[in-house]
């Protein structure tokens, strides 16, 4: 999808709402539910939720996911992670990510502090402290989704996007790969489908997003060497006020 490049500036300036109501334009709050599986095997279930923050312009996006069957066997717990971030004329801006893996120890779970004024990262990754200058337009692995979901509704390709991920910064590059018409469990969707992954690495995510659905995921695959890992397919999508 290509940038919406607007002429007569001067013109247009006085059509279009105020910055914020714009930069708001870019997201509208949603709760979607997933079923998830491995291979064959349904493994679990998911929910993410974006939702509208006090003050104006802040949001928060949370996802759960749990483990069903044989696969509580291994993850017994909810899987929660959560950011905090700013949505802004210049772009996203997160605050605070929190990741619990569901259990009491808390060798797996991470904090994050966003401290834009002074340019650092910092907080703790699986009980080991973290400290990273920011740049610009890092995200954290929540933040990311609703980076894309915001870029996608302004229609502009979400290009490369820098994350991170403990204590290092990775950068994830994201491609256009067609147009789909995908039947689901909630109805048949015109999707718009992308690839992500990290230069040089073999691991790969395949998403689905439908436009008539603000550009929700709603379906999902990873893949390693070209071989199926977790799949996400949606199965019910509620959209916010």
């Amino acid at each position: 999808m290509r940038v919406i490049a607007f002429s007569l500036v001067a013109l247009m300036s006085t059509l279009l709402p105020p910055a914020t109501d714009a930069a708001e334009a870019a997201l509208a709050p949603f709760v979607a539910e997933y079923d998830v599986r491995y291979g064959r095997m349904a493994v679990g279930t998911s929910r993410t939720e974006l939702s509208r923050a006090a003050p104006p312009g802040r949001w928060i996006i949370e996802s759960r996911s749990t483990a069903t069957g044989l696969a509580r066997v291994i993850a017994s717990g909810t899987l929660k992670q959560r950011s905090t971030f700013d949505l802004e004329p210049a772009g996203l801006r997160p605050l605070s990510y929190l990741f619990d893996d569901g259990t009491d120890r808390t060798g797996r779970d991470v904090a994050l502090e966003f401290d834009w004024r002074n340019g650092r990262v910092r907080g703790t990754a699986e009980d080991e402290p973290v400290e990273v200058p920011v740049i610009a337009g890092l995200q954290d692995a929540a933040s990311m989704q609703a980076l894309v979901l915001s870029r996608l509704r302004s229609g502009i390709e979400p290009g490369t996007i820098s994350m991170i991920e403990k204590d290092k910064v990775k950068h994830y590059r994201y491609s256009f790969l067609r147009r789909e018409l995908l039947k689901t469990a909630i109805g048949d969707y015109e999707t718009v489908v992308y690839r992500s992954a990290r230069d040089g690495s073999d691991r790969e995510t395949i998403s689905w997003h439908a436009p008539k659905l603000g550009f929700a995921l709603i379906q999902a695959e990873q893949r390693t060497g070209g071989k199926r890992g977790f799949q996400t397919y949606i199965r019910k999508f509620q959209p916010g006020g």
